[in-house]
């Protein structure tokens, strides 16, 4: 045996006693944290458009926006439905009949929307009524089009909007509460996905 290599094999062994001296530790993130990390980002990503809606619209009820919002906001509910179902439908014809049923859905909403703020109708609603009521119209028209689109979690939106509709009036339009009721809708989504992600990776 060399010089040379004895030094070699003297230094690898230093090298391994100083990397398992007590008290020194990798610099290395826990798993856990880095998982955690992905996974909420990963929900966050995938679920963002449907948490974007379910703010949207409640933004608009507590704030008691005028029709002006709500018709911007009708046709971006429908491009939110029409890209979620588009993978569902593997033809051109399935995927164009979505987009028809779908701009015709929501153009029938928006139409409602100027209905329902007329000034005629005005006169016998409050603007707290009147937001309810969009609320009420926007939710049932969200929760169909999650059926046409085969895409239960804008179904769930709907349903949510539509559950929200009593309760916001129990609250009285009490933006902190609505804040605070969003948060938690968000946690419980973000809970249910990472349960079933944890299920499926015990699989």
């Amino acid at each position: 045996m060399t010089g040379a290599t004895m030094t070699h094999e003297l230094a690898s062994a230093d090298d391994l006693r100083e990397d398992t001296k007590p008290g020194l530790v990798p610099d290395v993130a826990p798993v856990g944290a880095l998982s955690w990390r992905s996974a909420l980002r990963s929900w966050l990503v995938q679920d963002s458009p449907y948490i974007a809606m379910l703010a949207l619209a409640l933004a608009g009820v507590t704030f008691h926006l005028p029709a002006g919002y709500w018709a911007v906001l009708t046709p971006v509910f429908g491009g939110i439905c029409v890209a979620a179902g588009w993978r569902h439908f593997a033809t051109p014809e399935g995927r164009l009949q979505l987009a028809y049923t779908q701009a015709l859905s929501w153009l029938a909403l928006i139409f409602t929307v100027y209905i329902l703020f007329n000034t005629v109708v005005q006169n016998v609603l409050n603007t707290s009524a009147t937001s309810l009521a969009m609320m009420t119209l926007l939710a049932l028209g969200t929760f169909t089009a999650g059926l046409q689109s085969r895409v239960w979690r804008i179904c769930a939106v709907g349903a949510i909007m539509l559950v929200a509709v009593p309760a916001m009036g129990w609250l009285e339009q009490s933006a902190l509460l609505v804040t605070v009721a969003v948060l938690a809708i968000a946690a419980a989504g973000f809970a249910t996905w990472w349960v079933g992600q944890r299920g499926h990776a015990s699989v």
